[in-house]
């Protein structure tokens, strides 16, 4: 049942999409109907500048640690709720019941997430992507290229198989989230 529980409220701080209720509070107006249409970082720094961006980037990347942090204290470090707390927080991200369904791309709770869980993953993934990212000027490819190694790397890194599932889970759902910024790397 904590388990259960756990899952529910990283769904519920997933949810708390720190760019739509900051920009809310600072203009009176909703961040997804301005530049992408989606209430993440990015999005708040078009609205709000350079300040905005770095606010919610910080409140995403925290909600993500704190529903990974949350799970385990809950569930006395239970490696399936633990695991299953990182694709619950980034669905909540993505898709919070209070904003009609309709939130962010999940990035920076996902890097959050996966710090909480393992913060040598998220060094050499992210890394790597930075690398690629620096000689391509291209955060599609370098982002799909981090999700296209992280499962391996966690392989490599045997971590437990709850925590495999989470990270497993979370792959097809941030390759949904970018779904748009994907499609052009391939001619489409």
């Amino acid at each position: 049942m904590t388990t259960l529980v756990s899952l529910l409220l990283a769904y519920i701080l997933g949810c708390f999409s720190t760019a739509y209720y900051l920009v809310r509070w600072r203009t009176g107006e909703d961040v997804r109907l301005h530049g992408s249409g989606n209430a993440g970082a990015t999005n708040a720094g078009r609205v709000l500048g350079k300040w905005g961006f770095v606010v919610a980037l910080i409140g995403d990347v925290a909600k993500g640690i704190l529903a990974v942090w949350l799970a385990g204290w809950l569930t006395s470090g239970d490696i399936w709720a633990v695991g299953l707390a990182v694709p619950a927080v980034i669905v909540g991200h993505i898709w919070p019941v209070q904003m009609g369904f309709r939130g962010g791309e999940g990035f920076a709770t996902a890097i959050g997430a996966l710090a909480a869980l393992d913060p040598l993953l998220i060094a050499i993934v992210g890394g790597i992507a930075l690398i690629l990212y620096l000689a391509t000027r291209k955060r599609s490819l370098a982002g799909l290229l981090a999700l296209l190694i992280a499962l391996p790397l966690a392989l490599y890194l045997k971590w437990p198989a709850g925590h495999l599932v989470g990270l497993a889970l979370v792959i097809p759902l941030m390759l949904w989230a970018f779904r748009r910024h994907i499609r052009p790397l391939f001619g489409r």
